[in-house]
């Protein structure tokens, strides 16, 4: 019970936080308006942005099934409690020194925000009620993962990295791809289908964000999407435990 309260606690403290910097301001500016601030063409429209109201109120109803299962099992463990109070810290912190400026030190942030979620996301057995139980996890795990991408992207713009000579477009398809390619493999070899379905959330956001103006950049996007779906629908390992 204590642990699923300090759960709770950490997404109504995170929640409005988060929602905040990134649609309102923190120290003058919202987040979305930095990422908007360079040219970043691994960067999506605005919309994309609403999934932090998704991501939280799909935790938030995840955390009030848990108490209702409590009444049977344990469902949350000691160490998945510390590791989410971890991640909504670093949430915190990373946020906090993204509106200050400091890009590369929030990036490190959101890199360890990003390993302990992948932890998180790795305590859930492939058993159908653990995974049904993960779907939550799961969904703010793909999209830390995405923003990780994404601010990565924006430090090497923002020092005016060369790119070896390669097009801004080049690299952009690049990563989108490796992007894919982790993705799937998270559907393939943990039944996961709302981590790839973040994706495409995502990838359609950067091809309606870059339109006609990086038609390769856009049609990659679409393509890749695509590729999820597919991947979605038909890319199936061995069916996982009933219990």
């Amino acid at each position: 019970m204590v642990r699923l309260v300090t759960i709770l606690l950490s997404i109504i403290v995170v929640a409005p936080y988060t929602i905040n910097a990134f649609w309102f301001q923190l120290n003058g500016h919202s987040t979305i308006d930095i990422i908007n601030h360079l040219p970043v063409l691994f960067a999506p429209s605005n919309y994309v942005f609403i999934i932090w109201i998704f991501i939280y109120g799909y935790l938030s109803l995840w955390v009030l099934k848990c108490f209702n299962l409590q009444k049977s099992k344990k469902v949350i463990n000691q160490k998945q409690s510390i590791l989410f109070v971890t991640i909504s810290l670093l949430q915190l912190i990373s946020t906090f020194s993204w509106h200050y400026e400091q890009f590369f030190l929030s990036t490190i942030l959101l890199s360890f925000q990003f390993i302990a979620l992948l932890v998180l996301y790795l305590t859930f057995p492939l058993e159908k009620l653990s995974i049904q139980l993960r779907n939550p996890i799961a969904v703010y795990f793909s999209w830390t993962l995405f923003l990780l991408i994404l601010s990565c992207c924006y430090v090497l713009v923002h020092i005016q990295w060369s790119g070896f000579g390669l097009s801004n477009a080049l690299w952009c398809v690049f990563v989108m791809t490796i992007g894919t390619a982790t993705i799937l493999h998270f559907r393939y070899h943990h039944h996961d289908v709302a981590s790839p379905s973040v994706f495409i959330w995502c990838y359609v956001g950067i091809a309606f964000e870059n339109g006609f103006d990086e038609l390769f950049v856009t049609t990659a996007a679409l393509f890749l999407s695509g590729v999820i779906v597919v991947g979605i629908l038909f890319m199936k390992k061995n069916p996982v435990s009933s219990k």
